[in-house]
C-alpha cells in the first residue's frame, strides 16, 4: 500500500472510532436515564419520602443485611395464629390430619 492511503485509513479509522465512542457514551447515558426512571416509579409506587430515601442512602450494606436478617429472624417467631413462617407448616399438617379422619 501506498503510504498516503494507510494514512486515509487509519484517519478514517479514527473518526469512526470517535463516532462509536459518542455513540456507546449517548447509549450508556439513556441506559441511566431509564434506570433513574424505574427507579422513580418504583419511589412513588410505594409513598417513600425524601427523608426516608436519605435515610436509605445513608445506610450501609452491611446495615442493611443486619436489617434484613432481624426482620426475618422476627417473622420466623410470629405465633402460627398470626400468619408467621409456621402457619405453612401447621397448615399441613392440619390438612393430613383431616385426609386421616376422612379415610
Amino acid at each position: 500500500m501506498k503510504r498516503e492511503t494507510i494514512k486515509k485509513n487509519r484517519i478514517h479509522a479514527a473518526e469512526k472510532k470517535e463516532y462509536y465512542t459518542e455513540r456507546e457514551k449517548y447509549w450508556a447515558r439513556l441506559e441511566q436515564e431509564a434506570d433513574d426512571a424505574e427507579a422513580m416509579k418504583i419511589i412513588r409506587k410505594k409513598h417513600i419520602t425524601p427523608e426516608q430515601l436519605a435515610l436509605f442512602n445513608s445506610l450501609s450494606e452491611k446495615e442493611v443485611a443486619d436489617m434484613i436478617a432481624a426482620r426475618d429472624k422476627e417473622v420466623k417467631q410470629t405465633p402460627p395464629d398470626e400468619g408467621g413462617a409456621f402457619h405453612a407448616e401447621n397448615e399441613k399438617e392440619t390438612n393430613e390430619n383431616a385426609k386421616k379422619v376422612i379415610s
